[in-house]
């Protein structure tokens, strides 16, 4: 009787510890998904503040421009 008790503990302690790693890794596909998600996201975020940073630059270049023109008048 004493040798099931352990039989049975042990797939008990076997099947709770397969379930939980079954979940994780479950849960660790998605964590990565949205991971990888978010990464798209942000570079298109930076890709849009270099084109950002360009438009500015040209706009100052512009005014400057514009103001020494003024300056000559």
């Amino acid at each position: 009787m004493i040798e099931w008790i352990g039989v049975v503990g042990t797939i008990g302690a076997a099947l709770v510890g397969g379930v939980f790693v079954v979940i994780a890794a479950a849960l660790r596909r998605e964590n990565t998904e949205q991971h990888a998600a978010n990464q798209a996201k942000l570079e298109a975020i930076g890709d849009d503040m270099t084109e950002v940073k360009t438009d500015v630059r040209e706009v100052r270049a512009s005014q400057s421009r514009h103001l020494e023109w003024h300056a000559e008048q």
